[in-house]
């Protein structure tokens, strides 16, 4: 199930999804490169992530609970889609936290990107039939969850005369004023956050409320001029290192995924091997390469399939897909062709081969054609 959210809007696609009790992840792009993740079973809301900034999310929602985490240190290795959820099941297994503080970080992440989902003024989605996340630590019903996210969506339009994005930072400009209306440990609290490096957003998770509440909280101190508000800007990411290319490899055998390794990392590419093809969108929105390698012939999903998928979100459309098969026959380069591949490379292939194809299309700023 794939499509734009100018056909079916997000209320009606979750509706959809807890109708026919589905089990998969739905994976929504803004045109803008952001994109989201949500995780689902017999059409319960299990879990949901913001894609880039998962990890920071998860961070500052701990960090209340005097928990330090080190993300990169922390994920298993072998974590894939959601690793933070990874994250979360093994804090329960330690007891660093408990299970209703687990589920509470859960809940309110899922409450703010449903917020953020109402308020996408357009963009595309995939639902990926999947066996879901495990184990299950909350299961959530995503119609009432909506009913609560569009109250909150109501709130927050009564607030955008002063307050116009969750992504503007605070900060205390008389704090004379606001020191005497406060109790000393709340004041305490607050100036040590609304120093103008938080967003609202980010002042919420270290709260552990909503963004809408905070909000309405601070909305009455904007106004008298005790604190001020940066103007409107959307989060900012990590710019991606220029000399280092990036080349993800979808092909089930790990006997090509170990070749790929090989023959392209001792020429300086960062490669990330994927064998799920059920799994592969998620994972190619997160390492977001410079150009896919992808096998024809996958259980459960070829190739092809997989190809035309990634030719219809924008934040693909132009990155080089160069096909993988054993099979060299024009009907087969008919259907990559059709399916939106860049180039057709057949196995066994060597090294040379690989590296040539690779470097006819990595770093070209103009658009790629097709076959």
């Amino acid at each position: 199930m794939q499509g734009d959210l100018s056909q079916i809007n997000i209320q009606s696609l979750l509706q959809l999804i807890e109708l026919n009790q589905r089990t998969g992840e739905l994976l929504i792009e803004a045109g803008d490169g952001r994109f989201w993740s949500l995780f689902f079973r017999g059409g319960h809301l299990t879990y949901a992530t913001d894609g880039s900034f998962a990890s920071r999310r998860l961070e500052q929602c701990t960090q209340r609970l005097n928990l330090e985490l080190s993300f990169s240190a922390d994920v298993p290795s072998d974590a894939t889609s959601a690793p933070e959820y990874q994250l979360l099941c093994g804090l329960v297994e330690r007891q660093s936290l408990t299970i209703t503080q687990i589920q509470q970080l859960i809940r309110l992440g899922a409450e703010e990107i449903l917020l953020d989902l109402l308020r996408l003024p357009a963009g595309a989605f995939i639902f990926e039939t999947t066996a879901g996340l495990t184990p299950v630590l909350l299961s959530l019903e995503a119609s009432d969850l909506l009913l609560q996210a569009d109250k909150r969506l109501g709130e927050w339009q009564k607030l955008t005369p002063l307050i116009e994005s969750a992504d503007q930072k605070p900060v205390i400009v008389d704090r004379h004023a606001l020191e005497q209306e406060l109790n000393p440990q709340v004041y305490i609290q607050l100036q040590q956050w609304i120093n103008g490096k938080h967003t609202l957003r980010e002042l919420a998770r270290l709260l552990g409320k909503d963004f809408v509440t905070v909000a309405r909280a601070i909305a009455p101190y904007l106004t008298r001029g005790v604190i001020q508000i940066s103007d409107t800007q959307l989060p900012t990411r990590t710019p991606r290192p220029k000399r280092t290319r990036r080349i993800a490899c979808v092909d089930d055998s790990i006997s090509i995924q170990k070749s790929v390794e090989l023959f392209l990392q001792v020429h300086g590419y960062e490669v990330q091997t994927i064998s799920n093809p059920l799994k592969a969108f998620s994972d190619l929105f997160t390492f977001k390469p410079d150009l896919i390698l992808l096998d024809i012939a996958m259980p459960r999903l070829d190739g092809y399939e997989l190809c035309a998928m990634i030719r219809k979100s924008q934040a693909f459309k132009q990155t080089p897909v160069i096909m993988l098969t054993g099979k060299d026959g024009y009907i087969d380069r008919m259907r990559a062709r059709m399916a939106g591949a860049t180039e057709y490379l057949t196995k066994p292939f060597g090294e040379r081969e690989l590296f040539d194809a690779v470097e006819r299309y990595v770093g070209q700023e103009l658009s790629i054609p097709h076959l």
